[in-house]
């Protein structure tokens, strides 16, 4: 039986396109000295000095004849990445057991949960998919391609419901990080309830609300839907036959729409319930309302916020989801003359604005002001980044009473 750390030392040693892996591997999946020989070929490689048997023999002074036993466990590198892997999965099960015996079961279920989440999430395979080539790439975009035309639909992704937005958007795309950003009361989450309520008929949605309780969502979702005033429904001043008219139209909807209200989460939480949803429900679309919400690992503030961005970005991608997470504003543009939001309003917004793939602002001038319409009709919903497409500004009016958006076409 060949002995797979040999091997891969082997390997290494004879094969310099196997080279690229070294950075990727860890140093204390191996035994004794062959650890020593992995963190010098790590060290050599990414100093870009050679790694052969003439550099080993001068580190491991007097070790020649042990190293050349490697070079005689090599034949040919194709197995490699196979035996990496074996080697990968063998420390994380052993890792797993011993933490797991270690596990405090007088905890809560949550803390024991959120400990197992944790330690589940460390086990995480390191030896990635090799890189493809371009050419099996765009053959897997031509199948989708020919899809659509046989869907009759010229979107790559989910229709968000208003025809503008698709257009310049291309709907709601797997593995896309969308911000929806805004000051406090601007209508962040009744922009992103109108236009995933609009998207419902076609995708699995999750709402995670972090700010709002699940009760006063679903009071704003009654309203979007029955075309009664929300304050009606907050204060219970209903009427018997508006009653009877929210009793029918909620009996005749049927969508894949779900709502998480947990305010303690963490981002791993945040991963974990979305595998968790898609393995028992399916999901194409993950709302969060808001990233400032999320508890983070880092102490200092900024530090946090890239992590979470940048982990959301890593979950859609993971998941092949959309997530659209709403995001607070600094008061930066409240102070100008010209109060449209911009990209350097977003609080921390460097990590923000670099992860994310589309970012959205929805501007209401009446917000500045004392007097406001029922409708306002000079409402816009301005894309201040789209990697994929156009910078643009979409008309659209906002209907207060019933928490409600809507393209203007």
């Amino acid at each position: 039986m060949i002995n797979r750390e040999s091997y891969i030392i082997g390997c290494f040693i004879q094969d310099k396109a196997t080279h690229v892996f070294l950075p990727k591997i860890k140093s204390y999946w191996f035994d004794g000295w062959n650890k020593e020989i992995i963190e010098f070929m790590q060290m050599s490689y990414l100093n870009n000095n050679p790694i052969d048997l003439v550099s080993l023999a001068r580190q491991f002074k007097g070790k020649a004849f042990e190293l050349t036993q490697f070079t005689n466990s090599y034949s040919y590198s194709t197995d490699l990445k196979h035996y990496l892997f074996e080697l990968d999965i063998e420390y994380k099960k052993t890792q797993l057991i011993a933490k797991l015996s270690d596990l405090n079961t007088l905890n809560t279920l949550d803390l024991i949960l959120k400990d197992i989440d944790f330690i589940t999430q460390e086990a995480n395979i390191t030896i990635d998919k090799e890189p493809l080539p371009m050419s099996k790439v765009t053959a897997k975009v031509v199948d989708q391609l020919e899809e659509q035309m046989k869907r009759g639909t010229k979107l790559m992704g989910i229709t968000t419901g208003w025809r503008m937005l698709d257009k310049y958007i291309g709907g709601w795309n797997k593995g896309n990080l969308v911000i929806i950003a805004g000051r406090p009361g601007s209508g962040k989450t009744a922009i992103a309830l109108s236009l995933t309520i609009s998207a419902c008929d076609n995708a699995r949605v999750l709402f995670m609300s972090l700010e709002m309780s699940s009760e006063e969502l679903s009071k704003r979702y009654i309203s979007f839907f029955a075309n009664i005033e929300n304050y009606k429904i907050r204060g219970g001043n209903l009427k018997t036959n508006e009653h009877e008219h929210i009793s029918q139209t909620l009996y005749r909807l049927e969508n894949d729409f779900f709502v998480d209200d947990d305010t303690k989460t963490t981002i791993a939480d945040i991963r974990a319930k979305a595998q968790f949803h898609k393995a028992k429900h399916g999901l194409n679309i993950l709302i969060i309302d808001y990233l400032q919400l999320i508890k983070g690992t880092k102490q200092n503030r900024e530090q946090e916020i890239a992590e979470i961005s940048r982990n959301l970005k890593i979950i859609a991608k993971d998941l092949g989801i959309t997530v659209i997470a709403l995001a607070q504003l600094s008061r930066k543009c409240e102070e100008r003359a010209d109060k449209r939001p911009m990209l350097s309003d977003l609080r921390e917004s460097g990590s923000i604005e670099q992860d994310a793939d589309l970012v959205m602002f929805p501007f209401r001038p009446q917000y500045y002001q004392q007097e406001q319409t029922d409708v306002e009709t000079d409402c816009e919903l301005i894309i201040g980044k789209n990697r994929h497409g156009s910078t643009i500004t979409i008309p659209m009016s906002f209907e207060g009473k019933y928490t409600r958006y809507k393209e203007i076409l």
